[in-house]
């Protein structure tokens, strides 16, 4: 009787994952490094920005929690 070959499934999607995500980042280091070659500055993504507001946010509440709400 011929062995059953076994394949995990959520190891390839996570290796694709990887490798997807991985070209992407190739791609957008590859844009930034052409920028600064040029002397240009790369403009901030939507991500970068909203991850600033919401550290902006965070940090500004802490202030407010132990010198204001002591």
């Amino acid at each position: 009787m011929k062995k059953k070959k076994i394949r995990n499934k959520f190891r390839d999607r996570l290796a694709d994952y990887y490798l997807t995500n991985r070209e992407i980042t190739k791609e957008f280091d590859a844009g930034y490094e052409a920028d600064r070659k040029s002397g240009k500055k790369a403009p901030w993504s939507g991500s970068e920005k909203i991850m600033t507001i919401i550290t902006a946010v965070a940090l500004i509440l802490l202030v407010a929690k132990y010198l204001i709400f002591k």
